[in-house]
């Protein structure tokens, strides 16, 4: 058990340090592409060089938010401060999605006015742009968990981009198709877009206390109704504390004549069953079997 304890917290200090890494690389492509978009002419590059500032602002977030969450649990956060890592998600989110609609605005106004771009300097900046995204998303995909992913999405978002830049600038060395970039831009936010969506609703639902998709209740169950002594379970309520961690409370009904030096067996025979399925935190009341539940 120590050992797997101390095993996460340094698992979670890689994934801190993985964010970190990703930021820095981020926030100094971006001062870059700025200066490169500029020299270019090419408001694709300018508007990236705006998300990346997006991004870079969001993955700090996610850094101290992985920091935080890593906080034992205390007086004022009984659960612990995990849930600080899915509040960052959700920022990352809505920075997301503003980037993207953003993105899809410049596009659509470059669509209707093309502008004369450098396809060299935009060729030797897209190269330059699939190499730092491709490592900083390379580090986090040793990563887990729904902060994490959001952060992978921005990646991945600017990933693509640099792609579609490198494509689009090599057909504007011999075509001066100038809309393609555009229609790229669109194309990549919408994908983007889609899920950002899927993971803000994963979120929302994890604050609003659903109760967790992931948690195979009716197995739990099974496995609990075969131990000794147990008649019933009931009055089950439970919600997720993060994307891999729950809660879980309920009835037990034991016979009336059980002792106190079974129940505590018992209790330790299910909170191991629950352990299994990452219920970390769990709260179970033991009824005698003639008590009626109101």
């Amino acid at each position: 058990m120590g050992d797997h304890h101390h095993h996460h917290h340094h698992h979670m200090g890689k994934d801190s340090k993985n964010i970190l890494i990703a930021f820095l690389l981020n926030f100094s492509f971006a001062i870059l592409e700025l200066f490169g978009g500029y020299y270019t002419n090419s408001v694709a590059i300018i508007s990236d060089a705006l998300h990346d500032f997006g991004d870079s602002l969001a993955l700090l977030f996610s850094f101290f938010a992985e920091k935080i969450s890593k906080k034992a649990a205390d007086d004022k956060f009984t659960f612990g401060y995990r849930r600080f890592s899915i509040l960052s998600s959700f920022i990352n989110g809505l920075i997301l999605l503003g980037g993207s609609l953003f993105v899809i605005y410049e596009a659509v106004s470059r669509l209707l006015h093309p502008q004369e771009v450098k396809p060299e300097g935009m060729l030797g900046l897209a190269i330059l742009g699939i190499i730092v995204n491709a490592y900083a998303a390379y580090r986090l995909s040793k990563n887990d968990g729904l902060n994490t992913k959001m952060v992978m999405y921005h990646l991945l978002e600017d990933l693509l981009g640099w792609i579609a830049v490198l494509i689009v600038s090599i057909i504007l060395m011999f075509k001066p198709w100038y809309q393609l970039d555009s229609i790229l831009s669109i194309l990549i936010s919408l994908l983007i877009l889609r899920g950002v969506y899927k993971n803000l609703i994963k979120v929302s639902l994890i604050f609003l206390q659903r109760f967790p998709d992931e948690l195979e209740l009716a197995t739990i169950k099974d496995k609990l109704l075969k131990l000794e002594l147990i008649s019933d379970i009931h009055a089950i309520k439970g919600w997720s504390i993060d994307s891999e961690t729950y809660y879980l409370r309920f009835h037990v009904r034991v016979p009336e004549n059980t002792m106190i030096r079974e129940i505590d067996h018992l209790k330790k025979e299910i909170k191991t069953i629950l352990h299994e399925h990452k219920v970390k935190y769990s709260t179970i009341e033991f009824e005698a079997n003639h008590y009626e539940c109101s």
